[in-house]
């Protein structure tokens, strides 16, 4: 519960933060907005930042971690094949793309694979081939092709993918309000909302037929329950089969186990199998950027030489890593693994239900979110708390109203409950801090 007594409590940045946070003030562009933490190195589910203080990880950089930081089987792997070779590109061939390729297409009964750099740029990938077949297979004249996705959704911030997510006077200046990458039903110009199946079920019905592709993350947790999201994920699936309109998971966030299944789809049913399948971040153990899009011949086959591809794709260190940080998930079972931390956090978390300042508690195996009640008056938001999380040693990613979380499988139990009781003292003591909490006003000072 929130103290009755006001004591006038500060938070301040070390000497070494402050002057990092000045100098990427100054001289960087771009990037996100998080918490001001200079993190320098990290092992399995904690990190040290430039002072060495110890931080639990609660973000696993975005799930691109789920192995955790610095898995020795990884760091192996890879300084194997540093020592070999670490760039081997599309200039010529190299020997372990092929083998790895079919490795890739047998396990996930797949006929053809193609590689990319970022989750973004697989994303982009799968809708770019989605076109291309809707207009030599589907004989949809080009200009007239759309690919849908939902509201809320996020596919990178590329050019090609920025488009497919919510409109904003930010993505208009850039000129970047496409009317055939969109999550608007044409016609009436209004959101195709995610959960609400009605939307896309009107908007399929008169459109099919120029339809390219829907692109979705099957599972989210942003908001509706899970029940909701099954139901909403699996009805957009359907409808894509009744239309005969091909159907693309990005896997790129909530892929890699981190849901309690290897993909989210996987929670849709049994009979589930995306048209095209995007893959990246904790494939490979976010240890290499590399990225993945899977499918059948009679839609991959559309795509030729120079038409697809980048210096740094299917390289042999983007390749090692990927095979190792598949082995490391089989082998510690991280599928299970992430359905019992979830259960666990769920058990932690059971009394922050009743707390004035928490509105739910959302979990899907390995990642979390808590929205927040806040409160304008008490100067409680997402981000100071947040930001008192990280003065405590706990590194989370604080939004408009909810606490984004989701922690590398690797966490013990010991972890998981130190991190809950460093957000439940957050939440308690928020209002006690009349001065700014460092990263609360990132968004604004700079």
């Amino acid at each position: 519960m929130a103290s009755t007594v006001v004591q006038r409590k500060q938070v301040v940045l070390s000497k070494a933060s402050q002057r990092l946070l000045d100098i990427e003030a100054q001289h960087t562009v771009g990037g996100f907005t998080p918490l001001p933490g200079f993190m320098d190195r990290g092992k399995g589910a904690k990190l040290w930042d430039v002072d060495g203080k110890e931080y639990l990880d609660f973000i696993c950089m975005f799930s691109a971690c789920n192995q955790g930081h610095c898995h020795p089987k990884i760091v192996a792997a890879l300084v194997e094949q540093l020592n070999k070779a670490y760039l081997i590109n599309t200039s010529t061939h190299n020997t372990r793309w092929p083998v790895f390729a079919e490795m890739m297409c047998t396990r996930f009964g797949y006929d053809n694979i193609s590689a990319m750099v970022t989750g973004a740029e697989g994303a982009d990938l799968a809708c770019k081939i989605a076109r291309r077949h809707a207009h030599e297979i589907r004989s949809i004249p080009p200009t007239e092709v759309l690919i849908l996705a939902v509201s809320d959704s996020y596919h990178g911030l590329s050019s090609g993918v920025w488009n497919l997510q919510d409109p904003s006077p930010v993505r208009t200046a850039y000129g970047l309000d496409s009317v055939q990458h969109t999550n608007l039903n044409p016609s009436t110009n209004k959101l195709l909302r995610y959960g609400h199946l009605e939307d896309m079920e009107a908007c399929l019905q008169e459109h099919h037929a120029r339809v390219g592709a829907v692109i979705m993350e099957c599972i989210r947790n942003t908001g509706n329950t899970y029940e909701e999201e099954v139901s909403f994920s699996r009805g957009v699936y359907d409808l894509c089969k009744k239309y005969n309109i091909p159907f693309i998971a990005d896997e790129v966030r909530m892929g890699s186990c981190k849901t309690g299944k290897f993909f989210s789809f996987h929670h849709l049913g049994p009979d589930v199998r995306p048209d095209l399948l995007v893959m990246g971040k904790s494939m490979t153990g976010g240890a290499y950027p590399a990225s993945f899009v899977l499918g059948d011949q009679d839609i991959m086959s559309v795509v030729g030489p120079y038409e697809s591809g980048s210096t740094f794709a299917h390289t042999p260190m983007a390749i090692a890593a990927a095979e190792v940080a598949l082995k490391v998930l089989d082998e510690e079972n991280m599928a299970e693994r992430a359905n019992q931390i979830g259960e666990k956090f769920l058990e932690l978390t059971s009394d922050l239900r009743r707390h004035p300042y928490v509105a739910d508690i959302q979990v899907r195996g390995a990642d979390f979110s808590i929205p927040i009640r806040e409160n304008a008056a008490e100067r409680v938001t997402a981000r100071r708390i947040g930001g008192l999380c990280l003065s405590k040693g706990l590194l989370l990613y604080p939004l408009d109203g909810r606490l984004r979380m989701g922690v590398s499988m690797v966490m013990t139990d010991q972890e998981l409950e130190k991190g809950v009781q460093i957000i439940r003292a957050a939440l308690d003591e928020v209002v006690d801090y009349l001065d700014p909490i460092p990263g609360e006003l990132w968004h604004k000072a700079h």
